[in-house]
């Protein structure tokens, strides 16, 4: 993923994982494709079955001599997936995809899924562009594992389809959004919560430094928030409060630095005393 210097990405992209070679055949995936974005056209044919691209006319990209399509683009990669640092790190934070290790490690072929000339599009015509395109994908080449790179995670593609068809809330959460959770190492029963995936939209993730906490409910909370934040941009201001997993209680929010990689501009959410954990 391309970081841009505001913090979020130009290009967004995930690998889809097969245990066999796939085969891209340009006519089915683009009518694959417009059954979800109708006016998508594709860019050239196939360079020897190993690239593919669509364009978006309906999502221009204003430049400063004119505009240009968002784009999206398929890529073929003759380098074998491997358990690399990031990749290990990912699966331990793949939640909603408890198996991923054993599928991940049948996996030797990938393709990237990657859109370009998007970042300055809204970040919900942006993501949904790509969702569309990607279930699009799927549908013709049925992937073992989606390792979405901007929200640190691996997912289960047919979940990511059942997801996708629920539309709202229940797409966002099929693999746009993580809630990442480590214990602090020299801090015993400290917990530290953060989301991954909105500031890869130009939007600031949500942290949550605590103890004695359930982490299920904080989790819940840290979702709930992000996607608030995902609908209605970073209206949330410093000092203002948001509610947290108890009924009437309010947690004081603020931007500042995160305290996890990647380093970006989080809205830190603190729970106040006896929870609020760390320094502030």
């Amino acid at each position: 993923m391309d970081q841009a210097t505001g913090g979020f990405a130009r290009t967004y992209g995930v690998e889809l994982l097969f245990e066999w070679e796939p085969t891209l055949d340009a006519d089915e995936l683009l009518r694959a494709v417009r059954e979800r974005r109708p006016s998508a056209e594709l860019m050239g044919r196939p360079d020897e079955a190993t690239t593919l691209g669509f364009a978006h006319p309906d999502l221009p990209v204003r430049m400063k001599d004119g505009s240009i399509p968002a784009q999206t683009h398929l890529l073929w990669t003759e380098k074998p997936f491997e358990f690399t640092e990031i990749a290990e790190e990912d699966l331990g934070q793949s939640w909603q995809f408890p198996e991923a290790r054993e599928v991940v490690g049948l996996c030797r072929h990938r393709l990237l899924l990657t859109d370009l000339m998007s970042s300055p599009l809204p970040p919900a015509d942006r993501l949904g562009v790509f969702e569309d395109v990607l279930a699009g994908v799927l549908r013709v080449l049925p992937a073992s594992a989606i390792h979405w790179r901007p929200t640190g995670q691996f997912i289960d593609p047919d979940a990511y389809l059942q997801g996708y068809d629920k539309g709202g809330a229940a797409r966002f959460f099929a693999g746009a959004l993580n809630v990442r959770f480590y214990n602090v190492q020299d801090a015993p029963g400290d917990v530290l919560m953060d989301t991954l995936g909105l500031g890869a939209l130009g939007l600031p993730d949500l942290q949550c430094h605590y103890r004695g906490l359930e982490p299920g409910r904080v989790a819940a909370m840290l979702a709930n928030t992000a996607y608030y934040v995902f609908e209605r941009g970073d209206v949330i201001e410093d000092g203002h409060t948001v509610e947290g997993p108890a009924p009437g209680s309010r947690w004081r929010c603020r931007h500042e630095e995160s305290l996890l990689k990647p380093s970006r501009v989080v809205l830190d959410i603190d729970p106040g005393p006896p929870h609020a954990a760390g320094r502030r």
